[in-house]
């Protein structure tokens, strides 16, 4: 800070020790600690930025507040619904509703199946509201006929940004056609093509009729309709 010509805000600072209870124990001793005269202790949780970070690193409190968000907006957009056609209510829905579900959630990739049932119930609800369906009515026909996948849409979401960054480095790197494969094991991270286990396994899973686009926009097109159709088969 002082080479960089800066200076502290002890009122604003906050810090984050994620690990599991434990191992935060361990370290307990170390706190409070004094900046600037400023007694600080670390924080539950912190917001950076946009994202609710906890200490156990389970995304947990982000889900609450995205939920509680939502649904805010939800109750309001229901009040109005019947006053407006069924495209200008998709285009609100997605712009209230929507883009905070789709707002860095591949970070949610790999969170319990419970709290990602949290934000499944979310998106059921928007789907009855904009279709002025009852409030029991099944959801899987109505995320079908607005093209929200079903359970696994978070998850999509992940491959579908884990295979695109393969694509734009393959496409780089070698022929698409070819159908290679991506081999974590013999790459590390000093290579330029270095791709986790996980990324590599959504990339070889892909038919070759996605992996074999030729542009960008055509890839990403039919990855989105390919994910789609597994999730709502």
């Amino acid at each position: 800070m002082k080479n960089s010509k800066l200076k502290l805000n002890a009122d604003k600072t906050e810090f984050l020790i994620i690990g599991a209870s434990t191992q935060r124990a361990n370290i307990d001793g170390f706190f409070p600690t004094h900046i600037l005269s400023q007694s600080i202790t670390p924080a539950a949780s912190v917001l950076n930025p946009g994202v609710t970070f906890d200490e156990n690193l389970s995304f947990k409190q982000h889900i609450s507040k995205t939920r509680r968000f939502c649904f805010y907006h939800i109750r309001d957009f229901r009040r109005i619904r019947r006053f407006i056609s069924l495209s200008v209510a998709k285009t609100i829905a997605t712009a209230l509703v929507s883009s905070s579900l789709d707002y860095c959630n591949s970070l949610l990739y790999n969170t319990a199946n419970k709290d990602m049932a949290t934000l499944q119930r979310v998106q059921n609800c928007l789907a009855r509201v904009v279709t002025r369906s009852l409030r029991f009515s099944r959801s899987v026909p109505l995320l079908k006929s607005l093209h929200c996948s079903l359970s696994h849409y978070f998850q999509d979401f992940y491959n579908s940004l884990s295979s695109t960054l393969i694509y734009t480095t393959s496409i780089s790197k070698f022929d698409v056609n070819s159908s290679k494969k991506f081999q974590t094991a013999t790459l590390n991270h000093s290579n330029p093509l270095y791709i986790p286990r996980e990324t590599s396994t959504v990339w070889n899973s892909l038919p070759a009729s996605v992996k074999s686009e030729g542009n960008i926009v055509s890839f990403r097109r039919r990855l989105k309709t390919y994910l789609f159709n597994a999730a709502s088969p």
